[in-house]
């Protein structure tokens, strides 16, 4: 959860949507049971996916990196939990950190004014090996930017085939890519025609707002759930179908 939201609220029901792409994250990083894995996490938010992923995969060790993050809760956070170190700056991180697994760039890079730049300059670290993937997940589809995009500083929304422009001129190999949340595509196009008519929504959406019961959750997550692997099977087919957000999974271009 994005912690300019998260702050707007004193408690969290998770919502399914949260929920459900934790364990998209998951099946995506496809991580091995046994193996130790060292992970930076860009724009962390609350680190509800490290307490997930740790719960499913207990030898991980988290690096996380938000800028909205106090001193003081840096401090505490890295103190609750010795596999999740906290920091409130790349600066700072970027020092510390050796060779990388993994890089996640969650819902984060729409956030960057000079997108394609910061790329370029995080995959030249020398943290970022050949043997470092890059999992970069963002909203999709421009038309439908709303005043929550606004509120959240997006400065854009991605195509997929925008995405690959991008990945691909931080001279980046592509293992794979899709979008997901076919469902979530029709209420998003709703509320974009509700803003043109009625004008500008509410800042904060169902994410921090949600109170459904337990059960209801764990339905509508399941849903979004299957939701993701019906996309995959129609990605496996050669049939890409739109989502409301898009990712792609990639590493450096190997050097003949």
């Amino acid at each position: 959860m994005d912690l300019k939201e998260r702050r707007k609220i004193e408690t969290v029901r998770r919502h399914p949507w949260e929920m459900s792409r934790a364990g998209i994250i998951d099946s995506l990083l496809k991580l091995e049971p046994e193996r130790e894995y060292e992970i930076l996490d860009i724009g962390c938010g609350d680190l509800f996916l490290e307490e997930y992923l740790l719960g499913k995969h207990p030898r991980l060790h988290f690096y996380c990196v938000d800028i909205a993050y106090s001193e003081e809760e840096v401090l505490l956070l890295s103190q609750k939990n010795k596999q999740v170190k906290v920091f409130n700056n790349f600066t700072a991180v970027a020092d510390k950190v050796k060779q990388m697994d993994f890089i996640l760039l969650l819902d984060v890079v729409e956030h960057i004014e000079t997108d394609q730049a910061f790329l370029k300059q995080l995959t030249n670290r020398p943290f970022f090996t050949e043997h470092t993937e890059i999992l970069i997940t963002v909203p999709a589809f421009q038309s439908l930017y709303t005043s929550h995009d606004l509120f959240l500083g997006h400065y854009r929304r991605y195509s997929l085939r925008k995405l690959k422009d991008l990945v691909r001129q931080a001279d980046l190999k592509i293992c794979t890519s899709g979008y997901f949340y076919t469902s979530l595509l029709l209420p998003r196009i709703l509320k974009k025609g509700k803003e043109k008519i009625l004008g500008k929504g509410k800042e904060t959406t169902g994410l921090v707002e949600w109170k459904g019961k337990n059960g209801w959750t764990s339905l509508l997550k399941k849903v979004l759930t299957f939701d993701y692997h019906v996309g995959r099977i129609f990605n496996s087919i050669g049939i890409r179908l739109p989502g409301l957000s898009t990712y792609v999974l990639c590493r450096k271009k190997s050097v003949s």
